[in-house]
This record gives C-alpha cells, sequence and structure tokens, in this order.
C-alpha cells in the first residue's frame, strides 16, 4: 500500500533470517502442532523477549523460536533487573538521589569506577558502531558482555562498598546502568522504558527520549576490556 499510494517503500533495510524454525529445528506446522501464534508468543514471551530473541540472530543462520528459548531470554534479562533493583535498594537505604544534570559520576573514584565508566564508554562505542552496521547480533554481543562484568565484576567485587554507604560506587553504578538502558532501547523498548523509570525520575520522562550517550573518546594505550587488578 505505501508503494501505490506514496511510490516508494515503507522501510530503508529490512533485517533478517535465513528461516524461523521451531526450537528443535524442524519447520512449524500447524498440523504439526509445533506452530506458535503471534499472538500466543506476545502473551506467553512478551515483545521485548521476542525483539531480543529477533535482534540475537545472526543474519546468515535460522532462528530457532520458541518458549524454550524465551525462558532462557528471561533469565538472562534478570541479570540487568537484579543489577537495577541492587542499586535502587541502596540508593534508598542510604537516601542516595542522583540528578539527570550531572550525570557523569565525580569525586573520589576508585581504579574499579574508573574502569567501569571506561567499560561503559567502551560498550557505547561498539553499540554504536553495530546500530550504524545494521548488525544487532553485535549489539547483543556486546550487551551480553557487557552486562556480565557490570554484574558479576563490578558489583560484586564492591559489595562492600555499597554495604558502606560510597557514594561513587553507587555514583559509578547508576551512570553505567543509565547509559546501558540508553544503548538498549531499541532493541528492548518497553523493559528500558519500565527501568528508566525507576531510575531517571528528574531526567527526560522516557528513556526513548534521552537520546544517545556522548561518550569521551577512548583513554590512550588502555584496553578498556581488561578489568583492574
Amino acid at each position: 500500500m505505501s508503494v501505490v499510494r506514496t511510490c516508494r517503500a515503507p522501510f530503508r533495510k529490512v533485517l533478517g533470517y535465513e528461516k524461523m524454525l521451531d526450537e528443535t529445528g524442524g519447520e512449524m506446522h500447524g498440523s504439526g502442532g509445533n506452530s506458535i501464534t503471534a499472538e500466543e508468543a506476545f502473551a506467553r514471551m512478551g515483545a521485548d523477549v521476542m525483539r531480543r530473541q529477533f535482534c540475537a540472530q545472526p543474519p546468515d543462520r535460522n532462528l530457532l523460536f520458541g518458549f524454550g528459548p524465551a525462558e532462557q531470554i528471561k533469565r538472562e534479562l534478570l541479570t540487568l533487573w537484579n543489577s537495577v533493583s541492587f542499586f535502587v535498594s541502596y540508593a534508598n537505604i542510604d537516601g542516595f538521589r542522583p540528578t539527570w544534570d550531572k550525570l557523569t559520576p565525580s569525586g573520589d573514584l576508585k581504579p574499579l569506577d574508573r574502569w567501569l565508566v571506561e567499560r561503559t564508554h567502551a560498550f557505547v562505542r561498539d553499540a554504536e558502531a553495530a546500530y550504524e552496521a545494521y548488525m544487532t547480533v553485535d549489539v547483543m554481543r556486546a550487551y551480553d558482555d557487557y552486562v556480565d562484568e557490570l554484574s558479576n565484576w563490578y558489583i560484586r567485587r564492591s559489595r562492600r562498598r555499597f554495604w558502606n554507604s560510597e557514594r561513587e560506587a553507587l555514583a559509578t553504578l547508576w551512570y553505567a546502568l543509565v547509559q546501558t538502558l540508553r544503548v538498549v532501547a531499541p532493541i528492548m523498548p518497553f523493559l528500558t522504558d519500565h527501568l528508566w523509570r525507576n531510575l531517571v525520575p528528574d531526567g527526560p520522562e522516557s528513556v526513548h527520549l534521552s537520546g544517545w550517550p556522548d561518550v569521551a573518546e577512548p583513554v590512550a594505550a588502555q584496553d578498556l576490556r581488561t578489568r583492574p587488578v
């Protein structure tokens, strides 16, 4: 209809994959009882889980679609959810109220804080390059690596600092979480917007109105993916 009415296609590029098969690799057929309707998928998986499943798919391979892979994605998304919950819990206990106009952490930052800031900048740059190349699979790879390090490295190694109410640790974690939501909002729009409204009460009303993160150039002669000792 767009071509008929405007003489042009309603899109400039289309992201796809080879075929959509069921989670065992078989073709979906109603007669075989393994087909999944869109309504059933939305109800049982949720839109963001489906989008994550599509966007993490290498475009040269078949997509194995089903409720099993969806449950795995839900478990993986808990890492980000729990990281936000961890921050909110300690911020509320300590009365920590970050402000949008002072997004970048400052003060007496520890080496681990400085590492996370630079690691966040590297993640933003990697994701931006992947988006511009229309390679959402690379966005999700960068996201998975980053969130794993954020949760299993930064938060775990900084727990005592959160117990001791160190404001620099809280500010650094908040900064990292806010930038993460801005980066993956195009892929998981509903989850990121929900978390945004809990993290940034005084900033843009929606993560989708916050713009793309503006980060500094990489630090010279430093591997930003190397964790500090």
